[in-house]
């Protein structure tokens, strides 16, 4: 897995995962929050409505309770013959703005004798099977009816029994038809074209009325909802599948009629109802507005990942890519991309020293398998040269004994010992090499070592008509190190700058301290070492000195570095080569 891809899928799942629970959080909370409040104001609205129907029955039968005793109702016994009864009849009927359908009285035997509408006197009260007394103090003597219809009823029907003024008993009864349109009426103000419906519905759930919307349906005839959730009081609010309508789920607020005192009622329910693709329209519309921020918020994301990848995995590819280069011989470390971030960064500085230690280990290892070849061979020569070479000289020493030797036999015999002793030195030179002498660590002054140098290489720089300073600081510069290797460390790096300077020439020995540090730079205006050489100019048997075995700047570095210090070659003021020499010290700058 590429880190592009973890970063991926970790910001993916977190983004997503964390929004759908808020989101589903949010949404099933504000959802609760918007049934109770929509519930609350469809109950209310069913309340009020059922207030309001109580309040227009209660009035109408409180019309029949007074205008059954008033005297003019007496008519009945004489059959209403100067038509006086109708006519009062049918000035109540208009007084009441036409809520009434017709307004009569019947005789005991349930003739019409009197009658607001003049075409029914004569004919018959129609016989209804439902009469109940309405409930309520003071009304026993009122019952009520519901005329059926086509489609659901068709008028309320109360009856009030008409006192007789002179006897016991009644001597007929008054009958008010409550035109059903003036209920449905009230429905249809009550909701005014909105999304909501209201029905009403007797105590045991059949339906008895409905608001316009509702009307039009031919199931409304025969539909009871006798499975729904009506109150014995009170009123509720709850959703409802609406099969029964014909429509999916809906959000109820049910109320029960509680009267209007002394009336009590008829146990009627008036329900409230908005189909919740309405009701939860806004939250459905909040929630596809999350879902909406929630994808402009992945891809934001996704797109901050893929830049947030870039920085950090583009530096590893390139430095995987190095790794496999640096495996073939390149040693140059990349360079750090650009918008990398400070741990990247850190990676990569840390990258790039690994680097430089394993290049800088490869080197000693090389260092270290010549400097063993070195010994070897040290050993070889010390067994195999040192022997013939003692009985060479041996020998040398008993032919110059002899006393009639002329001029060339004595010339011979001085370069057999000449030879002798260059070879010893070469391999004396390779034992050092090999097995150079832990260093006896002592404080020694730096300048007076390094003057002593000068005075005895001085000579040969005259003769070469060559120019050797040193420029220190003032004072002491204390440096712990064994003062013969040490100096011999000065002398090789004298000697070779020497080798190289043109008559005229200059080489100079400075000095000087920095925060950490002591530095000692042997310059001189030579041609210098070229940048390609600088590496390998350290190394065993390399020389550009004619003449050279290569061993003197390899036994110088390991001598430096016994002492703890670094040797690095450079480029000097004068556009020579500048030896420098550095080693860590505890005296302060």
């Amino acid at each position: 897995m590429t880190t592009r891809s973890a970063l991926f899928r970790l910001l993916f799942w977190t983004m997503l995962g964390t929004m759908t629970v808020v989101g589903a959080l949010s949404f099933f909370q504000f959802r609760g929050a918007l049934q109770a409040e929509i519930g609350d104001n469809l109950r209310f609205g069913a309340t009020a409505m059922m207030q309001r129907i109580d309040t227009f029955l209660f009035a109408h039968v409180e019309n029949m309770r007074v205008w059954r005793g008033i005297e003019v109702m007496q008519d009945i016994r004489v059959k209403d013959v100067d038509k006086r009864l109708s006519n009062f009849l049918a000035n109540l009927r208009a007084g009441q703005d036409t809520v009434y359908d017709v307004l009569y009285c019947t005789d005991t035997q349930g003739h019409i004798v009197a009658a607001s509408d003049a075409a029914s006197i004569g004919g018959q009260a129609p016989v209804l099977s439902d009469w109940r007394v309405v409930p309520g103090e003071g009304f026993d003597n009122v019952s009520v009816a519901l005329a059926p219809g086509d489609n659901g009823p068709r008028a309320v029907v109360l009856r009030s029994p008409i006192p007789n003024a002179f006897g016991v008993g009644p001597i007929g009864y008054l009958y008010a038809v409550l035109d059903w349109r003036a209920v449905q009426d009230l429905l249809d103000a009550a909701v005014n074209h909105g999304t909501r419906s209201l029905l009403l519905t007797d105590p045991t759930g059949r339906v008895l009325g409905a608001s316009a919307a509702l009307r039009s349906r031919p199931v409304l005839a025969r539909l009871r909802l006798d499975h729904w959730r009506l109150p014995t009081s009170g009123a509720a609010s709850y959703v409802q599948t609406g099969d029964a309508l014909g429509d999916g789920d809906l959000l109820v607020g049910v109320a029960t009629s509680a009267g209007y005192p002394p009336f009590q009622g008829l146990g009627w329910h008036t329900l409230m109802i908005e189909p919740t693709t309405v009701s939860f329209g806004p939250i459905w519309a909040l929630l596809w507005s999350m879902v909406g921020v929630l994808l402009v918020t992945l891809l934001t994301g996704l797109w901050i990942a893929s830049r947030l990848a870039d920085r950090i995995a583009s530096p590893i590819v390139t430095l995987t890519a190095f790794t496999r280069r640096f495996r073939q011989g390149q040693t140059e470390p990349p360079a750090l991309p650009s918008g990398a971030t400070a741990e990247v960064d850190e990676l990569h500085h840390a990258y790039t020293d690994m680097i430089h230690a394993l290049e800088q280990s490869r080197e000693q290892i090389v260092r270290a398998g010549k400097l063993a070849v070195v010994g070897e061979m040290a050993a070889i020569m010390a067994h195999e040269v040192r022997t013939p070479m003692g009985i060479l000289r041996s020998s040398a020493q008993l032919l110059q004994r002899q006393g009639d030797l002329d001029e060339r036999q004595r010339e011979l015999i001085g370069f057999i010992f000449s030879e002798t002793e260059r070879l010893n030195r070469l391999v004396t030179l390779l034992l050092e090499c090999a097995r150079p002498n832990p260093p006896d660590i002592m404080s020694h002054d730096l300048v007076e070592l390094v003057d002593g140098v000068i005075a005895l290489l001085a000579p040969r720089a005259e003769r070469a008509n060559v120019s050797l300073t040193r420029a220190a600081e003032d004072g002491e510069v204390i440096l712990r190190c064994d003062r013969e290797q040490m100096m011999q460390v000065f002398l090789n790096l004298i000697l070779n700058a020497l080798s190289f300077v043109p008559e005229g020439g200059r080489v100079r020995i400075s000095t000087h301290r920095d925060d950490d540090a002591l530095w000692v730079s042997v310059s001189d205006d030579g041609p210098g070492v070229p940048v390609e050489l600088r590496q390998r100019i350290f190394d065993p048997f390399f020389s550009r000195r004619e003449g050279g075995i290569g061993l003197g700047l390899t036994i110088v570095q390991q001598i430096v570095q016994a002492h703890g210090g670094t040797l690095s070659v450079g480029e000097s003021a004068w556009g020579g080569a500048s030896f420098n020499l550095r080693f860590e010290s505890d005296e302060p700058a």
